[in-house]
């Protein structure tokens, strides 16, 4: 599950630089519309998300055992909610103004819209996030709210009654293929539940994205306390495979076909369809990451260190580059190439530039203080 979390996160990067280069509304907007890499992102787009949470809650799980539940929420907020705040009042500020910069919303230099229009609490129909906004740390807010309100549930895995529900539990669940076809049978309940299938990444009306995401967290925290599931992934892989191949190639069927060209309504399939893409591909990436990805090195832990540093800036140094590489009139692939490998370039300079060796951005950005038992 670490190497899963390392290239996960890592991903994040190619899909916001991406970003850019498809006709979806975003911050920046390079005026390129990639057909080739909006299939990938069609893809990914699936279940990127999904496994960022289970990788989230089997991390958890294990906090929970070695601490107790007050230190864990004292952890989260500090890990979490401190990172939030300072990202919203510092980091993401760029996304806004860049952003406000090339839609016409805002004229004038950076430290006049950060003391004038970005803590306005306003609202520009031209923006796809308000004055002052979260942006992509939608995420750590999302995971620190659940983490708060999962407390109960992790008090009972905790217990005596709880081991033994999962040992129960785990001796059904990874009999024959019931871990590749009950994950999926309750993601469809989720989506007929609710009706839609968008996330919204607006905290107060966002039952889809808490449904699904909720759903991710609570397998990642469980699943890590079945070790056998494990296996049952990896036995299931082929089939996952198969499955995720096979339901891949329907949403690509019915993106790249005319809507009158298909012999039913590919708006009211899709969603289907992409709930089964979703758990198939999160099944099938956990089953061949057991098979060749269950080992450890430098590597992995040097980027475990620096995973949630380069998720806190990326967003914001992509649309910094992007933003100026779009103007030098480059073919769409080499703007796409230089600004995903100078964002990856760049974060990893300002990481061990200054961060790591801060002490106080080292708290912001959610890493130990050192010489101290933070």
């Amino acid at each position: 599950m670490d190497w899963i979390r390392v290239l996960a996160f890592a991903f994040l990067i190619f899909y916001h630089t991406g970003m850019m280069f498809v006709d979806w509304n975003w911050h920046i907007e390079s005026g390129h519309n990639n057909i080739f890499l909006k299939s990938i992102m069609l893809l990914t787009s699936n279940w990127r998300l999904d496994i960022l949470f289970i990788v989230s809650g089997v991390a958890i799980s294990f906090m929970v055992t070695k601490m107790s539940l007050k230190y864990f929420a004292w952890q989260r907020v500090l890990k979490l909610f401190i990172p939030l705040i300072f990202a919203i009042i510092i980091i993401v500020v760029p996304q806004s103004y860049y952003e406000a910069l090339q839609k016409g919303v805002f004229e004038g230099n950076f430290w006049q819209f950060w003391t004038t229009q970005y803590f306005s609490f306003s609202i520009d129909e031209r923006m796809i996030a308000p004055f002052p906004t979260y942006n992509h740390m939608w995420y750590v807010l999302y995971l620190f709210s659940y983490t708060i309100m999962l407390l109960p549930v992790f008090s009972f895995i905790n217990s005596e009654k709880g081991a033994g529900f999962l040992l129960l539990f785990e001796s059904w669940l990874t009999k024959g293929t019931k871990i590749i076809w009950l994950p999926m049978a309750l993601y469809f309940l989720i989506l007929m539940s609710n009706g839609k299938d968008k996330v919204t990444a607006a905290f107060y009306n966002d039952w889809y994205g808490h449904s699904i995401f909720i759903f991710a967290l609570v397998m990642g925290l469980l699943f890590v306390r079945m070790p056998s599931i494990w296996a049952s992934f990896e036995r299931n892989r082929y089939l996952s495979l198969v499955a995720g191949l096979l339901g891949y190639g329907a949403l690509l069927t019915i993106f790249l076909t005319p809507s009158d060209m298909l012999p039913f309504d590919g708006s009211a399939a899709w969603g289907y369809i992409a709930m089964f893409v979703k758990w198939s591909w999160i099944a099938l990436i956990i089953g061949f990451a057991r098979r060749y990805l269950n080992f450890s090195n430098k590597a992995l832990k040097y980027c475990n260190q620096i995973v949630y540093p380069f998720f806190i800036l990326h967003q914001t140094v992509i649309i910094i580059i992007g933003y100026y590489v779009i103007d030098w009139g480059l073919s769409g692939i080499s703007e796409f190439l230089i600004i995903m490998i100078g964002t990856f370039a760049l974060c990893g300079l300002l990481y061990e530039a200054i961060i790591r060796r801060v002490d106080i951005l080292r708290l912001m950005f959610g890493l130990k203080w050192n010489g101290t038992i933070i």
